[in-house]
């Protein structure tokens, strides 16, 4: 999919460790979508984390997404647990759960529905065809845009619409008393709709320079729906830059940071190339690489502020409330 302009905005590609890098952008950020290293995949590539480190690793990164974005910003993030002796590790869940008890508000769970999984055989489990997209945001309100992402409504309603009954034309109730129920006559002239929160998606087949590129749709979608027309989009696992490609081709500015100076080469080189961006429009500050390890550089430790029991504060430093160290899931 090759996305085209119009651009008003320029994307920073920075090397180096997001939790340092970030901080330079307090409260300036509309949208973070990222998908981070995934727990013990893929370790010749980069930086891998044993899933019983995870959550704690995570929560290194937590306070400078949490100040990076604005009131009403976002965090889409895209990640899928691992198989573990045989059974589904849920470093995931432990991760999200942990986060909500440091402040973030959990708006919603999307799923990425993958319309080519990769084939294989397996004793216990079929073919892996979804991940998650976790929408975290700094208040129960976050900005919105339905709007922009609704769908063609489908060309049922030509059909059903045209013979209407008498229990058409109002509210007519479920008769299973469940609380739900439907007026068929609000949807006469109507275009389009609201899509699900089930994204599907075609897994990247080419080979892009990166060992894990999710597919430029998957972005796409989150910054129309997540992020104002004239708004900021940040990515602090940029890996071969797919969010910078979408965020440009949609108008936004947006900075890329990675601690891997080969992966930042590679974004910039297809930025220029899928998204038609001009020299002008990318900015890559390379300053060095990073190790991002399970213990935090300790350079950085004054910045984060990391607390070893993290899961008793919350995002702006106080002590959270037993009911928000209560563990839901």
């Amino acid at each position: 999919m090759k996305l085209q302009g119009p651009y008003r905005g320029e994307c920073q590609i920075i090397c180096g460790d997001s939790r340092v890098e970030l901080a330079h952008y307090l409260d300036q950020v509309d949208l973070i979508v990222t998908s981070p290293p995934y727990a013990d995949s893929r370790a010749k590539h980069y930086d891998s984390i044993h899933p019983d480190q995870f959550c704690k690793w995570f929560l290194t990164f937590h306070k400078v997404l949490f100040q990076a974005l604005k009131p009403s910003g976002s965090l889409v993030l895209n990640i899928k647990d691992k198989i573990v002796n045989g059974v589904r590790h849920r470093f995931v869940w432990d991760t999200i759960n942990e986060l909500c008890c440091n402040g973030w508000y959990a708006i919603d769970d999307y799923i990425w529905r993958k319309t080519n999984p990769m084939p294989g055989f397996w004793p216990t489990r079929l073919r892996d065809g979804w991940e998650y997209c976790f929408h975290l945001a700094k208040s129960r309100t976050p900005y919105i845009n339905q709007d922009a992402v609704r769908i063609p409504v489908g060309h049922w309603v030509e059909s059903r619409l045209a013979k209407l009954g008498i229990n058409d034309m109002a509210r007519h109730n479920s008769v299973n008393r469940s609380g739900f129920g439907r007026d068929l006559s609000r949807w006469v002239g109507k275009q389009t709709v609201l899509p699900s929160n089930v994204i599907s998606a075609a897994l990247v087949g080419k080979n892009k320079g990166h060992p894990a590129v999710f597919p430029v749709d998957l972005p796409e979608f989150f910054i129309r729906l997540l992020c104002s027309p004239d708004g900021f989009v940040a990515d602090p696992f940029a890996g071969s830059g797919t969010t910078g490609i979408a965020a440009l081709a949609l108008g936004r500015r947006c900075v890329l940071i990675d601690n891997n100076e080969k992966f930042c080469n590679v974004a910039r080189d297809r930025i220029k190339r899928e998204a038609n961006a001009r020299d002008e429009e990318i900015t890559k500050v390379a300053l060095h690489e990073a190790t991002y390890t399970p213990e935090i550089p300790r350079e950085t430790e004054e910045q984060i502020r990391f607390f070893e029991d993290s899961s008793d504060f919350a995002a702006n430093g106080k002590k959270a409330t037993k009911k928000q160290r209560r563990r839901t899931l």
